[in-house]
């Protein structure tokens, strides 16, 4: 062997990701899905909504949809809520948990999981912390103002009976 040195000066090739990219907003029907959960809860006052899109991170679901409720009673309202809401457009949840306690319900829409806290039990299961690597989307009443998200849902009006504070 010679004493000289080779060097590779090739930049080594690396495949294109075969991974899909995804958004939110997007035209799917779980974001759908999600985006009406998340207005349901808003309309009970549901505090720090948020939507975890965990496409490609999680074989369970595509999108969590959290929020905190001040107590048992209002976490166990918002549930019922949204699920009465989804069954009287036939979104019926494969599952429902905690709802007897009230201090963290669980509703499992398939493509969608819904979880509402107190906030103490949120502070301390920290699902945003666990689901990070994901993207979030905080959603406020004032979401529901833009044209798209009015154009996804027309059969929703969402500031009839909605938050009066937004409103116009």
């Amino acid at each position: 062997m010679s004493d000289e040195t080779l060097e590779n000066t090739e930049t080594p090739e690396t495949p294109e990701s075969t991974e899909p990219q995804y958004v939110i907003p997007d035209e799917s029907s779980a974001w759908s899905l999600a985006e009406r959960i998340a207005w349901h809860i808003l309309e009970k006052k549901g505090e720090d909504v948020l939507v975890l899109d965990l496409r490609g991170r999680s074989d369970v679901c595509d999108f969590f949809v959290v929020a905190s409720g001040k107590t048992n009673t209002q976490v166990q309202a918002i549930a019922r809520h949204v699920n009465n809401e989804l069954a009287a457009v036939g979104q019926k949840p494969k599952g429902i948990e905690g709802q007897d306690q009230g201090r963290w319900s669980l509703l499992d829409y398939f493509d969608v999981v819904v979880h509402v806290f107190v906030e103490e039990a949120r502070e301390y299961f920290q699902i945003e912390r666990l689901w990070s690597d994901g993207m979030r989307l905080d959603v406020t009443p004032e979401w529901y103002q833009d044209e798209a998200v009015k154009a996804r849902h027309p059969e929703v009006n969402f500031f009839q009976g909605g938050d009066p504070a937004v409103q116009g």
